[in-house]
This record gives structure tokens, C-alpha cells and sequence, in this order.
């Protein structure tokens, strides 16, 4: 009896060791990235979409709106930096979408989202050769092998090659996969998305007309939507350019490689089909809550203040996350979310006179010393005594912002003053090499005196 114990004890024991020896050959021989780039049908393996992905609606953000169904969330991402910035993103600012649609250069999961091969159905034989493809090989040689995909991040001027392509990819992948939304708001892995804004704004307007919304840009004196501060179309819109032409994407592929910018062909193939861009600026933004600008800026009747903000962009995860939680800790989370709300919470709650090592984006008007010519610098022949000393130390760029009606901010570098019509709150920035520091100011009582004058009554829907 205890020989058949022991006997049942051993064979037992090698059983768990025959177990553990298959599990480890199935994980390090087969990985699970590798498992999908191999399958001859990876929709078999993932889901189709993610309907099983964790929508939590007790995010503040998400209770009291209305059905957002028909909004279809797309993000664009680079599998060198999704883990990076991805992860922060599905756990906070969109967490109240339903069923978010995620492309990136490679096919994979974050936890129970799938991500899709954006260029998956690109010519095989220009993704084999083509040097602007060279980086989507080196993507697929790290997964199949194993490595660690997050060590290609400094790999940034050849994502970028490539990520051109992606934008009429995306397109027609997303009216494959999700027909018939009223409204597709395609965004990136670094753009903040202000969804209950998002979801009142939309609700204004009518998806039956052919409307092309975002942050205008411009190049080669056309404007374009910029890819970061979001692209959002209406259902219409998607129907013009995508039903009855089934070689959309392959025309384009033929001639990216000699465009720069994804986001502006984009625009091209929108406009060939009838659809104009409508500027939504400063409502969608390529700016982030410390480096947006308040007040009046240096164009008279833009003053950033009473529009409700739907994106912001360049933002880190740590940017998502306080802005995130800022979100939850409104007193009506229900209420649009104006751009002057930011400052009160961001910027002006402590906001010095003065900092050291401290770059606050004052360019609207420059004094350098004389024999210097730059950029946006003010004729000697019209400054101002004081003015014409403001280059000399940053007691003199102060006194000189002082004096101007339009200055509120300055800062001073190497004998370099600036001036900003608009204030904001910047971001660190120490010495490099040979420079000399970098130290801005504030005149607080302008600031005050502006945020007095100019309340908000009303939001400023565009």
C-alpha cells in the first residue's frame, strides 16, 4: 500500500513536471505575440472588437449623457510607444467610450483590447521592399522573435515614415469594422479627449452633412486637420468618401512616400470627394494644460477662455492623469469644461512672479541685442526707451512687459526678451551646453485684471 502510495506520489510529481516543461516550450519557443502574427486567421483568435472590454461608468464623466453609442472612438497609435501611453489612456480619459477601436503597425492585445494592423492590407510586395517600410519589417522581426518592442522607441524619424500611411488606412478600416456610427472621432495615443464636451458638442450638430472637423494646419497653403488635436467626421462624411471606391487606400499608398504628413493627405482625400474642413480651433487643441494659452493672444477676437475644450495634445500620461482626476473632482461634472477652468486649476491657483529655469512660450514680440535679427522682433525705431533696454537683464525685459499694454508674461535667456500677449503656465527648462539660463515672469495684477474683465456667461460652443 505504501509502495503504491509513493508509486502515485511520484508519478504524480512527473506529471506536474511534464506539465511545467510543456508550458515553458509553449511560452518561450511560441510567445503570444507570436502566436497571432503566425495564425492564418487572427480574427479567429481575437475578437473581433472589443465588446468585452471593461466600460466602467461610474468615471463621473460617463452617468447623466445621453446614448453615446453611435460615437465611435478610434485611436492611432506606434507599437514602439503603445505600452507608454496607451495603458493610461483606457484606464482614465477613455474609459466612458464604448468599444474604442485601437490601430497601431503590429497586431496585439492590451489587456482585453485588441489591437488592430492598421496596415495590414497594405501591398504586400511595398511593405516587403520599400524603404519606408523598413521599420514596419523591423516591428514584425521583434515580435516573432520575442524582444521587447518598447526598446525601438527612439526609433522616432522612422515611425514617422511610416505612420503616414497609416490615416486613409484607418479610414477604411474603421468603416469595415464599424459602419453606420453617426459620428467617428479619431484621435492618438497622446490627445486628451474631453468626452462629456465631446458628447454635448456633437449633439448640435447633424451627421447627415458631410462634416470634416478639427485644429486647422496648414501646409503648401492648404489647411488640414492636425492628426494630434483629433479628426472627426460625420457619418455622412464617411459615406462620400469611402462607399463605391474600394481603391482609396492603394491609390494613395502609391504616391505616400512622397508626402510628409499623413493628417494632410488625409485632408486630400476628403477634399477630392467634396468634404471641406470646418476649424474647430481653440475648442480642439495641440496644446496641453500647461502650455495652452489664456487671455487674448496675440490675435485680436480669439481669446481662449469660454470655449469648451474637446482635445488637447502632446500630452504624457502623467498630463492624462492629472487632468483625469481634475475631471472627477468637478463640483458639476455635467457642465462643459471651458478652457478658462484650466487655468484656475492649473496654473493660477500658485502662480509666481518670477521663476528661474523656467520657459514660459513668451514669442509674440522679441528684443534682442542690437545687431541681432530674429523672428518676430520689434523695429528699434519704434520701441520705447525702456524697451529699446530690455534685452540687458530680465529687471529691464520685466519693466519693459510692465509698460507694453498687451504684455502679461516674459521671460528672459542670453540677453534675448519676450513677450507673450497671452499667458500660460510653461514647463521647466534648465541650462544645455554653453546657454545661458532661461527666467520667466508674470505681471499677476494684468492677469487678474483680465480674468476680472472678461468672465464667462455663457460657453462658446463653435
Amino acid at each position: 500500500m505504501n509502495r503504491f502510495i509513493c508509486s502515485g506520489r511520484m508519478l504524480g510529481g512527473s506529471a506536474i513536471l511534464l506539465s511545467t516543461i510543456i508550458i515553458v516550450w509553449i511560452v518561450f519557443v511560441n510567445p503570444p505575440q507570436t502566436r497571432i502574427l503566425h495564425s492564418s486567421s487572427p480574427q479567429t483568435v481575437s475578437p473581433t472588437h472589443n465588446s468585452s472590454s471593461p466600460w466602467n461608468p461610474s468615471d463621473v464623466r460617463c452617468s447623466g449623457l445621453l446614448d453615446t453609442s453611435h460615437i465611435q472612438v478610434v485611436v492611432k497609435t506606434g507599437s514602439n510607444i503603445i505600452y507608454d501611453k496607451l495603458p493610461t489612456q483606457l484606464l482614465t480619459a477613455l474609459r466612458c467610450c464604448q468599444d474604442p477601436l485601437i490601430f497601431a503597425d503590429s497586431e496585439q492585445d492590451i489587456g482585453p483590447y485588441h489591437v488592430y494592423d492598421v496596415l495590414a492590407n497594405v501591398n504586400e510586395t511595398l511593405k516587403a521592399t520599400h524603404p519606408d517600410f523598413a521599420y514596419y519589417r523591423t516591428i514584425k522581426d521583434y515580435l516573432s522573435s520575442g524582444r521587447d518592442i518598447r526598446l525601438l522607441r527612439t526609433s522616432r524619424q522612422a515611425a514617422w515614415d511610416l505612420d503616414k500611411y497609416k490615416f486613409i488606412h484607418m479610414l477604411v478600416e474603421t468603416w469595415e469594422r464599424r459602419p453606420g456610427h453617426d459620428w467617428y472621432v479619431f484621435v492618438e495615443a497622446d490627445t486628451y479627449l474631453f468626452w462629456g464636451n465631446l458628447v454635448q458638442w456633437l449633439a448640435r450638430m447633424d451627421p447627415a452633412k458631410p462634416l470634416y472637423l478639427g485644429s486647422a494646419a496648414t501646409f503648401q497653403s492648404e489647411k488640414f486637420a492636425h492628426g494630434g488635436s483629433g479628426v472627426i467626421l460625420s457619418r455622412e462624411a464617411m459615406k462620400r468618401v469611402l462607399d463605391g471606391d474600394a481603391d482609396l487606400a492603394a491609390r494613395y499608398d502609391e504616391h505616400m512616400h512622397d508626402e510628409i504628413y499623413g493628417d494632410y493627405v488625409l485632408m486630400k482625400a476628403l477634399k477630392e470627394k467634396g468634404v471641406e474642413l470646418s476649424n474647430k480651433w481653440p475648442m480642439m487643441q495641440g496644446e496641453k494644460q500647461n502650455t495652452l494659452p489664456f487671455g487674448p493672444g496675440p490675435n485680436t477676437g480669439s481669446r481662449h477662455g469660454c470655449q469648451p475644450l474637446i482635445t488637447m495634445h502632446s500630452v504624457t500620461p502623467v498630463d492624462v492623469n492629472a487632468m483625469w482626476n481634475y475631471e472627477q473632482r468637478r463640483k458639476h461634472p455635467q457642465e462643459p469644461l471651458l478652457i478658462g477652468e484650466l487655468y484656475d486649476y492649473f496654473m493660477g491657483r500658485a502662480l509666481p512672479s518670477q521663476r528661474d529655469d523656467w520657459y514660459n512660450l513668451s514669442d509674440d514680440l522679441m528684443f534682442r541685442a542690437p545687431g541681432v535679427e530674429g523672428q518676430r522682433q520689434k523695429s528699434p525705431a519704434d520701441m520705447t526707451p525702456v524697451e529699446k533696454e530690455a534685452y540687458s537683464s530680465f529687471e529691464q525685459c520685466q519693466k519693459a512687459c510692465h509698460e507694453h499694454s498687451k504684455c502679461f508674461q516674459f521671460v528672459y535667456h542670453d540677453q534675448t526678451c519676450g513677450f507673450s500677449f497671452s499667458y500660460r503656465l510653461g514647463y521647466q527648462r534648465d541650462p544645455e551646453g554653453d546657454e545661458g539660463p532661461y527666467k520667466s515672469g508674470w505681471i499677476l495684477d494684468k492677469i487678474e485684471k483680465d480674468r476680472e474683465d472678461h468672465p464667462c456667461k455663457a460657453p462658446e460652443w463653435l
